[in-house]
């Protein structure tokens, strides 16, 4: 399968802006206390967005699992009894 370099080019993106960030958070003119707290603040509402992702991915990959596996049996396969372990 050829790699179209579009998860390369956004890896690049992610990486360059968390280096700008970095950057711009040391030469901010603010104390130590401000800054972390600004940090700790923004990490923490980006875990939050991550969390919030992973859910509803997790909940999507569920419902497309459910969805295939009504399709399945609706074509006729064997019941999840009858499946070899």
């Amino acid at each position: 399968m050829k790699d179209s370099g579009y998860g390369s080019f956004l890896a690049g993106i992610v990486v360059g802006g968390l280096i700008g960030a970095a950057i711009g958070l040391l030469l901010a003119p603010a104390s130590g206390d401000e800054i972390r707290e600004q940090v700790g603040e923004f990490v923490g509402e980006r875990r939050a967005q991550l969390e919030e992702a992973i859910s509803e991915g997790r909940a999507a990959a569920e419902k497309a699992r459910a969805e295939l596996l009504a399709a399945y049996d609706a074509e006729g396969g064997p019941a999840p009894e009858d499946a070899i372990s």
